[in-house]
């Protein structure tokens, strides 16, 4: 009589093999060309399994940038108060435009003119970093760095300038344009942020 004996895994270990399974197969193929079939094969899962921890396509997709974001939150928040606002604000910005894995998920949806989709996730990136870029604020306040009357309105722009970046990187603008806009970006933050001028000095690459 031979027995079998499945192994059960960790909830959250499940979850992320999916995840994992799904940002692979949309950076090698696209997320158009890629089935819920495609992700539960690469994981070896049924497709139950899927449907157990995500409804449909999009939501995993969406937990990837939410995993993605959620890691710099992380980053930011164990640099701790011994660390500046500005230094901190160069670091989270920094880090939205390097190039990584979830990154390229992005240009991809902008390469296959997903824009909905990607304004959605970019969306939903920006309200988990809020409540960091809220505390980044009132401590640049408390050290005299920052000047913001309304952080609300504050945070709407920012998150507004980094898009026109965002949409020049991803339509592969030339250098001395993208550069141009960065620097008129760094203008625009510090003065929505209260910063002295020429105190940013952000590194953004294209």
């Amino acid at each position: 009589m031979t027995i079998i004996v499945r192994t059960i895994k960790d909830p959250e270990i499940r979850r992320s093999e999916l995840i994992d399974a799904a940002q692979e197969l949309f950076i090698a193929f696209g997320y158009n060309k890629t089935m819920i079939i495609d992700i539960v094969r690469k994981a070896g899962v049924a497709k139950g399994t899927f449907y157990y921890y995500f409804p449909s396509k999009e939501a995993i997709l969406e937990a990837i940038v939410a995993r993605y974001t959620t890691k710099l939150v992380g980053e930011i928040k164990k640099l701790g108060p011994s660390v500046t606002a500005l230094d901190k604000l160069r670091l989270m910005i920094g880090y939205l435009f390097r190039f990584d894995q979830t990154d390229i998920v992005f240009y991809l949806l902008w390469e296959e003119q997903e824009f909905s989709l990607l304004f959605k996730t970019w969306r939903q990136s920006d309200m988990i970093l809020n409540p960091v870029l809220t505390e980044l604020i009132l401590q640049g306040t408390e050290e005299g760095t920052m000047h913001v009357q309304s952080i609300e309105q504050t945070i709407c722009f920012f998150w507004s300038t980094l898009s026109c970046l965002w949409e020049s990187q991803y339509n592969k603008e030339p250098l001395n344009l993208f550069t141009s806009k960065s620097k008129i970006a760094e203008a625009i933050l510090e003065r929505i942020l209260g910063i002295s001028e020429g105190s940013l000095a952000l590194k953004i690459l294209l």
